[in-house]
């Protein structure tokens, strides 16, 4: 709340309270006035009367209680004509969002809104804020003066905060922005630097100005300083820039701009530059040259010019819906070469989860559409561009564009169902076939219910996919290893397709399940009654046989083999109700739910699912015609605790194919204190978990991403010649993920994450950091680690935040 509001509020309580209770002084001490559902309490030794009623005067131990708001003093005056008012004498108010701890006098002025505090201490809670003065000075006009003050964030029990900015005079203009004269910046109630002038934000809103800067020392670019600066352009829109410099390795400036045209529109564009110049043989960052675009050199051996000295990132979106119901997007992202998202995303303004996301991507995706909805009719059209990281861009397929109209209606007042997708894409690649799709697919579909116990649907859905390429002399090439004993079965392939041709299938699908259960009775001490249900079902599938060995592979669409198949399924389910209040929460919750509670006092327990898929065709071997059994787990006992598994096995020797296992756990107990940095506000917690896929046929692209490249030159191994006989096929992912938040003190943190690769032995990521936050809750500083592979390297951060004062508050490892 800034000053202006504290001052209106005061004397808004002041006047309805004083002004209403007068025919009460003659009564007695104590008196009390309602208004609706407001009621009002004045306490004081003596009240009195003069003037024919037109001053009132209250002396010792004066108290005025207002719902949560209590103003104290020695001596209450008011005019009732005039509608000035004075207390003095050890003048406080104690309210949820403000308060003034100390005032010697205070003078108020309630109709015209103005009045002074003499010798005023003030807290304003949104803020930590603590401001204080010889004088503090409503002016007319939503202008305030401040003589000999000062302002600070830290909340210091005794002894003097740790800093603190004073003013000989301090201004603050209608627009909520302050101007101190004679300024001086302390630390420890030692006088650091002299403030002639400038300029500060009292108000909620954003401000320009420095923020606080980032630095550490790296293995790779030695020291490195990042200064930001936040630009407050107008009420809808502002910019952060920042000067990035890396003593062994770059210069940088990284741009942020965001603007909001209207409530349906907005808009944010990131863009960067680096300079190469402190650099010595870039290249040699590149560890793993199966990810890299390389390519064989003439003499022999393979060349991987992927870091260039000029390095540049354009990142955007918008999202802007018309009146009309049209909604219009864009994402962009586009980098000057592949290996830029693996060394420079840290340096961008990505969170923790965006960062891992797109270093590990093997391409990123810029696009535009458009979108319009008619109930359950919809359009969409899209242009989207691919870079990809790893291979060649010239092969790369961009779709330019692809226009989807898909819908649903009922067939008049009968139970069928009629849906439609209708696809058309335009690919377009500079060596890669490519040309035009047309995909119809039409949907008869027939939900039906029996008597309850039985539910389910029947669909039937003719499908035509007909294609056009553009060149016909453009071939694909393949990099096939059939079988690693024979070296014939390891050369390139090249095929050239039909210009024109098509596609023509049915699929059939049709599902039949129930559901019944029985509760139990716990009487436990929250837990109440649980709830067992069990859920079978049965599916099918089919998929009629085509044609596809003429038809380019472009993406997904373009391989639908033939299915027969039918799926097995049981679900069991264990629902708790809980004791009423037990789930109740408060609006506050300081303890992010890991399970929250689906309605009311129930909730999920538990779930176990099990499926398996049988094909019927008679081609195939008896034990081909298994699937893996598919095992889903998840146990949630209390909403701060959770275990989930996605399991396979597969049929014959029952080995575990894949597996996705999570434990997280939560603090449940509040954090009962407020402070301005967001990791103190978080509760310790601890997250594992564990991922796993087995040996498959594409393995080898877990050695080598980029089958394209083959160099003989190269040391005979699976990750750098694909062709080599002796390639062996290992499991693909075998990764261990650690997370963890630790309070060791109130004002010392812990967090950790990091990701442990089994198969090949040592981290991916390996991070840690120590957050101290000072005694007086204004203060925090950051000691980080952070080591990562491709490219190896290890780097040291520490980042200082005055809370409230230029502070990014961004979350550690968030």
């Amino acid at each position: 709340m800034s000053v202006r509001k504290t001052y209106a509020v005061l004397a808004l309580i002041l006047s309805v309270c004083l002004l209403r209770a007068g025919p009460l002084f003659g009564q007695a001490s104590r008196g009390s006035t309602q208004k609706g559902d407001e009621e009002i309490h004045v306490t004081a030794d003596s009240l009195s009367v003069r003037e024919g009623g037109k001053e009132i005067e209250g002396k010792g131990n004066i108290e005025l209680k207002r719902q949560e708001m209590t103003l104290k003093a020695d001596e209450v005056w008011v005019n009732r004509e005039t509608q000035d008012m004075e207390a003095q004498g050890n003048v406080s108010v104690d309210d949820p969002e403000w308060k003034l701890k100390k005032g010697d006098r205070a003078r108020f002025n309630l109709g015209e809104e103005t009045g002074t505090i003499e010798n005023g201490d003030m807290f304003l809670e949104k803020g930590h804020l603590s401001l204080s003065g010889s004088r503090l000075q409503k002016l007319p006009g939503q202008a305030y003066h401040i003589d000999d003050g000062f302002f600070t964030t830290c909340l210091c029990e005794s002894g003097p905060p740790t800093w603190k900015i004073s003013g000989a005079e301090i201004d603050i203009a209608r627009e909520g922005e302050a101007r101190i004269r004679g300024g001086v910046f302390y630390i420890m109630d030692v006088p650091v630097f002299y403030i002639p002038y400038v300029l500060f934000p009292v108000r909620s809103e954003r401000q320009s100005g420095l923020l606080f800067p980032q630095f550490g020392t790296s293995s790779k670019r030695g020291f490195w300083y990042m200064q930001p600066f936040y630009w407050a352009i107008s009420k809808s829109s502002d910019a952060t820039l920042t000067f990035d410099v890396e003593t062994r390795a770059r210069l940088g400036f990284i741009g942020q701009y965001r603007t909001i045209f209207s409530r349906d529109a907005q808009a944010e564009i990131d863009v960067s530059y680096f300079n190469e110049h402190f650099r010595d043989n870039p290249d040699s960052a590149v560890k793993d040259r199966t990810i890299a675009d390389c390519h064989p050199k003439a003499g022999g051996g393979v060349d991987c010019d992927v870091i260039p000295q000029n390095r540049w990132s354009a990142i955007a979106n918008h999202r802007q819906t018309s009146s009309s119901g049209w909604t219009t997007y864009s994402d962009i992202a586009l980098f000057s070469d592949d290996f830029f998202t693996r060394e420079l995303t840290r340096n961008l303004h990505f969170n923790f989860d965006q960062e891992r996301d797109i270093k590990t991507s093997r391409y990123s995706l810029s696009r535009a559409g458009f979108l319009r909805s008619w109930g359950d009719v919809s359009l969409q059209g899209e242009w989207d561009f691919y870079q990809d990281f790893i291979q060649a861009d010239k092969r790369t397929l961009q779709r330019a564009p692809q226009i989807a109209f898909t819908g649903r209606t009922a067939l008049w007042n009968t139970p069928l169902e009629l849906r439609w997708r209708a696809t058309g894409v335009n690919y377009l690649s500079r060596e890669a076939p490519d040309g035009l799709r047309i995909d119809l697919r039409p949907e008869l579909v027939l939900p039906f219910n029996l008597a309850n116990y039985l539910h389910g649907l029947f669909s039937v859905a003719p499908r035509e996919t007909a294609y056009h390429l553009y060149d016909n002399s453009k071939s694909f090439s393949t990099t096939p290893c059939g079988d690693p004993s024979d070296p014939t079965t390891c050369t390139k392939s090249r095929r050239t397709f039909a210009r024109n041709t098509s596609r023509e299938l049915v699929e059939v699908a049709g599902n039949v399940g129930s559901s019944f259960g029985r509760v139990f009775s716990w009487d436990g001490s929250e837990l109440q009654k649980i709830k067992h249900v069990v859920e079978p079902e049965v599916s099918y599938r089919f998929v009629s046989r085509s044609k596809q060995s003429d038809i380019p592979i472009m993406d997904g669409t373009d391989r639908l083999n033939h299915r027969n198949m039918v799926t097995f399924s049981l679900t069991n389910r264990f629902w708790g109700k809980l004791f009423p209040g037990v789930t109740a929460l408060p609006e506050e919750r300081d303890v992010e739910l890991v399970a929250p509670p689906t309605a009311g006092d129930t909730r999920e327990l538990g779930r176990l699912r099990l499926a398996i898929s049988y094909d019927m065709e008679k081609e195939r071997a008896v034990a081909a015609r298994h699937s893996d059994l598919d095992i889903n787990l998840r146990i949630t006992p209390k909403d701060y605790l959770a275990f989930g598994a996605d399991t396979g096995l597969s049929p014959g020797a029952w080995q575990v194919s894949q597996a996705a296992v999570l434990f997280s756990i939560l603090d449940p107990r509040p954090i009962t204190r407020r402070v301005l940095d967001k990791d103190f506000m978080r509760p310790n917690s601890l997250d594992l978990s564990y991922r796993f896929i087995g040996k498959t046929r594409n393995s080898l692209l877990a050695e080598n991403a980029n089958l394209v490249i083959a160099d003989p030159s190269l040391p005979k191994s699976c990750g750098d010649a694909v062709f080599d006989p002796r390639c062996k096929r290992e499991d693909v992912l075998g990764l261990v993920g650690v997370g963890a938040l630790l309070h060791l003190t109130d004002n010392l943190l812990f967090l950790y994450n990091s990701n442990y690769n089994v198969r090949r032995g040592g981290f991916t990521t390996n991070r840690g950091a120590l957050k101290i936050l000072s005694q007086c809750e204004c203060w925090t500083l950051t000691l980080s680690v952070n080591q990562t592979t491709n490219p190896n390297e290890t780097n040291f951060r520490f980042n200082f935040n005055l809370l409230g004062l230029g502070s990014q508050a961004k979350e550690v490892f968030k």
